[in-house]
């Protein structure tokens, strides 16, 4: 029998966050927010068909996905407010940080956006992309995170870069 204090659980929470490299959390449900009338930026380049390619693979994992084409749409502060206020801290996307434009001329537009949830029906995403990633010390896209998701379900080794 293990006993352990408040102290040591700290101490074994820390190791086990610090000590060993995490999975990506299993996603049940991704939604994919892009246009097809603008082109991504290069500071957060995005081949939106490579991505659609990408979830038709997942697809083939049993992971549920949709692609929502924002083109048309002239104020998407719904899927904007669900991606930048709903992930923990870590997992927030760069919107919050895009400064000298309103989110609606950015946000899965010119900055297309992958919203990841455990299941479908859920309130709000776990992890969006793209993102700052601490761990790498730069942004992770949403082609590297959806690749890197795949070798994942895969079980193929580079699933374990991050």
């Amino acid at each position: 029998m293990v006993i352990r204090t408040e102290q040591s659980e700290t101490v074994h929470n820390h190791f086990c966050l610090k000590g060993r490299r995490q999975k990506m959390a299993r996603f049940g449900y991704i939604e994919f927010y892009y246009s097809t009338k603008h082109t991504p930026v290069d500071k957060y380049k995005c081949d939106n068909a490579n991505v659609l390619h990408l979830l038709k693979s997942m697809e083939a994992h049993g992971v549920e996905t949709a692609a929502i084409d924002l083109g048309d749409n002239p104020d998407p502060f719904r899927q904007y407010h669900k991606a930048s206020s709903g992930p923990a801290s870590e997992y927030r996307p760069i919107f919050g940080e895009v400064r000298g434009s309103d989110y609606k001329e950015y946000f899965g537009k010119t900055i297309p956006a992958l919203c990841c949830y455990p299941k479908k029906g859920d309130r709000a995403p776990v992890e969006v992309f793209p993102r700052m990633d601490k761990k790498l010390g730069r942004v992770m896209l949403i082609e590297e995170a959806l690749e890197n998701y795949l070798a994942e379900l895969e079980g193929r080794i580079e699933a374990t870069k991050n």
